[in-house]
C-alpha cells in the first residue's frame, strides 16, 4: 500500500502548488525512503547514495517544483498555430502530435472549432492518451465565454462557458488538463465585462473544485478604456485572486501599449500562462519568435514575478511548421540557455 504522503503527493502535483511545500513533501518522501530501505538491512551509506539519486528525478517529475532544475518551464505550443495541420477532415492525429513533439515541444494547449469537432474528433480520455504516447503533456484547453447581450447565443452553436460549462469542466476533468482557458468573451461594453466577468467567477470556482483552475487569454480589446475602466481591469480587480488568472498574450498585450513587467508588478503571480508570441512591427502581425518587436529577454528575466508555469508559442499567420521550428530554435538559443 502506498504511503499517505504520496498520495497527498499525488493531489498536490494535481493542484500544481507552491515549490516549497512540494520539497517538504519531497524530503518526508526520501526519509520513508530511508527507513524503508534501513528495515531491509541495507547499509547506511548505500540508503544515502540511494536516496540522492531518486530526488533529482522526483523533484523534476512534478511541474511545481520544476523551476528548481530548469529556469523557465518546458515549451509548449498551442495547436492553433498548425491549424493548417489539424483542421482538416481527414486528420491523422497520433502523425501530428508525432510531427510537434519532434520540434521539442513538451506541452500542448489545444484550440476549438477545427472541423473534425472538439479535442480533434476524439474523447477526451483518448486525446490525452496520444498526447501522452507522442511524449508530451495535455495542459489545456480554449474555450469562448459569453456572447454579446445583444445575443443569446452564439451564431454557430460552439461550446461557451454561459452554456456549457459543467461540459467543459467535466470533459478536461477527463482528459486530466490541469487549466480551462476562455480565448475570448464580450467585453466591449460595460455591461458584457460585467456578465463576462460573472461567469469567469463561476468558472474558477468550479475548476477549483475538480482540480483544474481557470485563465483568460487576452487580445487587445481587453485593455480598451470604456466607462472609465477596461476588461481587463475589472476583470482582475472583481474575481478572487486564487480562483481566476490570465494567460497573458505577450505579443498582443506589447501591441497594446501594455508593459508585462509592469503588469507582472501589478498582479504578481496572477499570469501563470502566457502565449509566447512575437509581432512584426511593419505589419503589426504575428511573426516568427525573435523576428519582431516583443523584448523577451526582458520579460523573461521577470518571470518569476508572473508566476509563470506554462508558456505556449503562437503565432496565428503560421502556414508550415518551419516557422514553428525556427521560434523553438530562438528561443532556445536566446532564452532557454540562459
Amino acid at each position: 500500500m502506498k504511503p499517505a504522503i504520496w498520495i497527498l503527493r499525488q493531489n498536490l502535483h494535481q493542484n500544481e502548488t507552491n515549490e516549497i511545500i512540494c520539497c517538504l513533501i519531497f524530503a518526508i518522501e526520501i526519509q520513508y525512503i530511508i527507513e524503508m530501505i534501513n528495515r531491509r538491512s541495507f547499509l547506511k551509506a548505500g540508503v544515502t547514495s540511494i536516496a540522492a539519486s531518486l530526488l533529482p528525478n522526483m523533484l523534476y517529475e512534478d511541474s511545481a517544483s520544476r523551476g528548481m532544475f530548469n529556469k523557465f518551464p518546458p515549451l509548449g505550443l498551442q495547436t492553433y498555430t498548425v491549424r493548417f495541420l489539424l483542421n482538416n477532415k481527414t486528420l491523422n492525429t497520433r502523425l501530428v502530435l508525432e510531427q510537434i513533439a519532434s520540434l521539442g515541444i513538451k506541452e500542448l494547449e489545444t484550440a476549438t472549432g477545427t472541423l473534425s469537432g472538439l479535442y480533434y474528433g476524439h474523447k477526451p480520455k483518448i486525446f490525452a492518451a496520444m498526447v501522452n504516447d507522442a511524449g508530451m503533456r495535455w495542459v489545456g484547453n480554449h474555450v469562448r465565454g459569453v456572447y454579446p447581450s445583444n445575443k443569446e447565443t452564439g451564431p454557430d452553436g460552439r461550446t461557451n462557458l454561459k452554456d456549457n460549462m459543467k461540459q467543459i469542466t467535466d470533459e478536461l476533468a477527463e482528459g486530466g488538463c490541469s487549466w480551462i482557458v476562455c480565448a475570448n468573451s464580450a467585453v466591449s461594453t460595460l455591461d458584457d465585462i460585467k456578465r463576462t466577468t460573472e461567469a469567469f467567477a463561476k468558472t474558477g470556482e468550479a475548476a477549483r473544485k475538480r482540480n483544474m483552475r481557470f485563465a483568460y487569454h487576452n487580445h487587445q480589446s481587453e485593455f480598451n478604456k470604456i466607462e472609465g475602466t477596461s476588461a481587463y481591469e475589472y476583470v482582475l480587480g472583481q474575481t478572487n485572486k486564487d480562483e481566476v488568472f490570465m494567460e497573458l498574450d505577450l505579443a498582443w498585450a506589447v501591441q497594446a501599449g501594455m508593459d508585462p513587467v509592469e503588469m507582472f508588478k501589478q498582479y504578481p503571480h496572477r499570469f501563470p500562462l502566457w502565449h509566447v508570441k512575437d509581432i512584426d512591427p511593419a505589419t503589426n502581425r504575428p511573426c516568427i519568435i525573435g523576428q519582431g518587436k516583443v523584448n523577451f529577454k526582458q520579460i523573461y528575466a521577470n518571470s518569476k514575478l508572473s508566476g509563470v508555469q506554462h508558456t505556449f508559442i503562437e503565432q496565428d499567420s503560421a502556414t508550415s511548421v518551419v516557422e514553428v521550428e525556427k521560434s523553438v530554435d530562438w528561443l532556445r538559443s536566446n532564452i532557454l540557455k540562459s
